[in-house]
């Protein structure tokens, strides 16, 4: 069971939904080292959010690309082999990275979603603790945060946020802070200057992308053609080693910098990419090529160093997990839980995890017991896959596991209803209580007491 949930509260079987929304709060450059050094009692916090990182494409996860430095770090962190995201848009699941909402409660369902001042941040509660909170994230300067800023003493857009992110940090490195970096992106809608050496893309290959990214939520989305397929592969095999060697830049900054002992520094995607593997679709679905992220957690004093942890846990889970290593109290209302009781060893099954998409029928997903169960909230589609023999998950074994199915559909069900009626956003808000057999299911589950 996940233990620290605090969203939903029961009383002699009533659902106290208004008493909850209350609750709820109804790289580069050069090396020019900052004189201020941390003090030994320092709270200090990088998060590092990569958008379109694949976990199985990480070579400690046995990809194939090379990410000698995202390996040298998992390898001496705790390394999550099972973390989903909330959803296939990187906005969205970094919208739930921050608030430890799953995006129906944040009403943060796709890009251009605004976050409702009523979520609590991570920024929020680290900044009321007394921590200065930055964020700094790849996008067109002085544009539009969708309300992700809230919380943030500083949060800035940019095309270069590698760049101010380790100047931030050179001159905040004696206090007490929260560095959130979005950016190294190796996603599709990454900046198209990064190429590949020595290889020609295809004539027109990028126009077509944009062609292939207008398309995906529409009717008749775009496949690539095979040629640029093979290309894309090639140019996210390249990005990926570039956010690697960006990584291995700010952890030697960080040891100049006297940080790397003392900072908790964490690493995660916010969402995959589909390389064609499930058609036109694919991009825009909640498959594990698209939802599977890696994230690891290099924590001072090394606990939990050295671990590859094999439970499954999601993005939500984040917030939860920092403000109990910070002594800071759980804003209520907060979907995720702390993964330190993983960590340490005392963590509870079941261990399950959630992603919802705006596209495909509404898609929603169930990963749990080493299965993964897609289904559309509309109907007509289910599929079930098994993680470990088939993680690209190219074979549904849904009528031959119909019976687990069955289970995990019942699960999805729950937690569809639970997630709308604590919504901030009262277009996806429902009304009234819950009934008996969802509030057994949700009891199973950890999500009520």
């Amino acid at each position: 069971m996940k233990q620290g949930r605090s969203l939903i509260v029961l009383s002699v079987g009533v659902l106290l939904i208004a008493v909850v929304m209350l609750a709820v709060g109804c790289g580069g450059g050069d090396r020019d080292l900052a004189t201020a050094r941390p003090r030994p009692d320092a709270r200090q916090i990088i998060l590092i959010a990569v958008d379109g990182l694949r976990a199985d494409h990480l070579g400690s996860l046995g990809g194939t690309v090379a990410t000698p430095n995202l390996d040298a770090f998992a390898a001496s962190a705790a390394r999550f082999d099972w973390c989903f995201a909330q959803a296939g848009d990187p906005a969205v699941s970094f919208a739930s990275l921050l608030t430890g909402l799953y995006p129906t409660t944040s009403g943060v369902l796709e890009a251009g979603d605004r976050l409702p001042p009523e979520a609590a941040s991570l920024a929020e509660a680290l900044s009321a603790a007394g921590l200065t909170t930055a964020a700094f994230v790849e996008g067109a300067p002085g544009g539009d945060d969708f309300g992700l800023g809230q919380g943030f003493a500083t949060y800035d857009a940019s095309a270069e946020p590698g760049v101010a992110a380790r100047q931030w940090l050179r001159d905040h490195a004696g206090e007490d802070f929260l560095l959130v970096l979005r950016g190294w992106s190796v996603g599709l809608d990454a900046a198209p200057a990064t190429a590949v050496e020595g290889v020609e893309p295809p004539e027109g290959f990028f126009e077509r992308v944009q062609v292939v990214l207008a398309s995906a939520r529409t009717d008749n989305p775009t496949a690539f053609e095979p040629g640029d397929l093979e290309y894309l592969k090639l140019l996210y095999a390249r990005r990926i080693q570039a956010a690697d060697q960006a990584l291995g830049e700010l952890r030697a900054e960080l040891e100049e910098l006297g940080l790397a002992k003392q900072a908790t520094l964490i690493v995660a995607g916010t969402s995959g990419l589909d390389l064609g593997q499930h058609g036109p679709t694919g991009a825009q679905s909640l498959h594990a090529t698209v939802t599977r992220v890696p994230l690891i957690l290099s924590i001072p004093g090394g606990r939990g160093a050295a671990q590859a942890i094999d439970k499954i846990v999601e993005l939500v889970d984040l917030m939860p997990t920092i403000l109990e290593l910070q002594g800071v109290a759980v804003p209520a209302g907060v979907q995720g839980a702390s993964v330190l009781p993983i960590i340490d060893g005392t963590g509870r099954p079941p261990y399950i995890a959630f992603s919802e998409s705006a596209g495909l029928g509404r898609q929603r997903a169930v990963a749990l017991g080493g299965l993964h169960l897609l289904a559309s909230l509309d109907g007509g589609s289910r599929a079930l896959f098994d993680l470990a023999a088939d993680p690209a998950e190219l074979t549904d074994i849904a009528a031959a596991q119909a019976d687990k199915a069955a289970v995990m559909e019942r699960h999805l069900d729950a937690w569809c209803k639970m997630v709308a009626a604590v919504s901030l956003d009262p277009a996806l808000r429902t009304e009234g209580e819950l009934d008996d057999a969802t509030l057994d299911q949700l009891r199973s589950l950890g999500y009520i007491q």
